[in-house]
């Protein structure tokens, strides 16, 4: 009879070698983690590009159509003195962004704004697009648009603005220039979209490629974003355009200021050009060629950025 062979038993890992497997996960983890989230905020990047890239597609086909810009905003008083209150200047304010609805795919949204009587009402018609009422039929102005969000964004109000009364948030904004309206003197921003403006590429004597026409504005700290829809009011955080030229100490990013434009990205912002091309700014541009980017008219020569 042939004896058996007795079998060692199985022998499980010991404490020393477990902690070392969880260990060699956890550097693995630490290594490709970071390398993940690169690669998500490139794809945010990305769309939030290609956003700023659509938005210049429409500006242009509104420039063709109109032959001139959008205005920033809707004012039916741009001469009175600085900033009464909404209900006493019988303000309207619609935004460059519902200019142009009918150029992003969004003509049915246009025509029930239109249809509101918002285009020729003051600013009471134009909040209540919020609440859907037998003037308003649906809140027009709380519809969410993908092509006026930053995915990078990290507002956890997501893509209404609580801020501003719960209008639908926009992550972009324009370039006024000096200034986001006119003066009580009548003295006009430098840049090319203000209240009632109607700026003509003609007009753009610095070239269309070394002006700045929109920017990003992120819901960081007091940075409120802004709404696609128009202003509220002419309150400071949620004007449809941002300051360059006057103050160029108040930079990309910049702590103080809320005028200024800012982003969610690391290093810098997106910005779209008049002539439809889009740059990624560094937060540390030269001021003076950052300044100098937001007129149309000043004949300073802008160095790379």
């Amino acid at each position: 009879m042939i004896p058996s062979r007795r079998r060692s038993p199985r022998r499980g890992f010991t404490l020393i070698e477990l902690l070392v497997v969880i260990a060699i996960i956890a550097v693995l983890v630490a290594l490709l983690l970071p390398a993940v989230q690169q690669a998500r905020e490139a794809a945010r990047r990305s769309t939030c590009r290609n956003n700023l890239k659509q938005i210049g597609i429409a500006f242009h086909s509104y420039h063709e159509t109109h032959l001139v810009l959008p205005p920033c905003y809707l004012d039916s008083d741009p001469m009175s003195s600085e900033s009464p209150s909404a209900n006493d200047r019988n303000l309207n304010l619609l935004g460059w962004g519902t200019f142009l609805l009918p150029h992003l795919d969004q003509m049915n949204l246009y025509n029930q704004i239109a249809g509101s009587g918002a285009f020729n009402q003051n600013w009471t018609t134009v909040a209540a697009m919020t609440t859907a009422s037998a003037t308003v039929p649906a809140p027009y102005a709380k519809t969410t648009i993908a092509t006026f969000l930053c995915p990078t964004d990290p507002n956890p109000m997501g893509a209404i603005n609580a801020n501003v009364s719960n209008y639908a948030k926009s992550n972009y904004t324009a370039n006024g220039g000096s200034t986001y309206r006119r003066n009580a003197a009548g003295s006009l921003p430098t840049g090319p979209m203000y209240d009632n403006s109607r700026v003509s590429f003609q007009t753009i004597t610095d070239g269309l490629s070394n002006v700045a026409l929109v920017g990003e504005r992120g819901s960081l700290g007091e940075k409120y974003a802004t709404i696609w829809a128009g202003n509220p009011s002419d309150g400071w955080y949620y004007t449809q355009n941002a300051v360059m030229a006057t103050n160029p100490y108040y930079g990309i990013n910049w702590p103080e200021g809320h005028w200024n434009f800012s982003s969610a990205h690391t290093g810098g912002a997106h910005f779209l050009l008049v002539d439809g091309s889009v740059h990624f700014l560094a937060n540390e541009i030269d001021l003076n060629t950052y300044s100098y980017l937001g007129g149309i008219a000043d004949g300073k020569p802008v160095k790379e950025f």
